[in-house]
């Protein structure tokens, strides 16, 4: 198992800019006790039988390399405390994986820290927007780079008060959707 759930997602989005993405979606959301953990894109996708073999730790679609395993891990993990896993390929084109785990389970990996986990690839992923959005029941946060950009024109999402902005809106969102950051 991964160390924390944050680590998973850190993977699936690497996973969708190696696939070409220039948009990815992720929702940490939790309903009563289900958390559900999910990245869209619109990258390359994976074909029908690298759907039905995700999470073979014996296939990758990477070329050169005999196994995966970021995804046969958030399978493991998700079978592992009575959740479930899912990989789509979306209409639009791409992928959207999809975690469920009871969040009160006993071997629930903990959550993590969402804003240095995130935030490191989403302002160093030139070229890709992101759209992140966390959820407890009915409080809702979302962050959409594109909106962002607008705002900011030339000013690149590095700039220190561009990141100091950024990591204050991450933990705003923290604390409005009732999700702390876990070590």
């Amino acid at each position: 198992m991964i160390a924390d759930l944050c680590m998973h997602l850190a993977d699936l989005v690497q996973n969708s800019i190696r696939a070409g993405a220039r948009w990815v979606e992720v929702a940490v959301e939790r309903d009563g006790d289900m958390l559900r953990l999910g990245v869209a894109d619109d990258g390359g996708g994976l074909t029908a039988d690298g759907r039905r073999r995700a999470c073979d730790p014996f296939y990758t679609s990477k070329p050169g390399q005999r196994t995966g395993l970021g995804l046969p891990l958030l399978c493991q993990t998700a079978e592992q405390v009575g959740g479930t896993f899912s990989l789509e390929q979306r209409d639009e084109g791409g992928t959207w994986v999809t975690a469920e785990l009871p969040w009160a389970h006993p071997d629930r990996p903990p959550l993590g820290n969402p804003t240095d986990t995130l935030l490191p690839l989403i302002v160093t992923s030139d070229g890709v927007e992101f759209t992140v959005r966390l959820r407890h029941d009915h409080a809702l946060w979302e962050l959409d780079t594109r909106e962002i950009r607008a705002e900011l024109g030339e000013v690149p999402l590095t700039h220190g008060e561009v990141l100091s902005f950024l990591e204050e809106q991450f933990r705003d969102g923290l604390e409005l959707t009732g999700f702390k950051e876990e070590a």
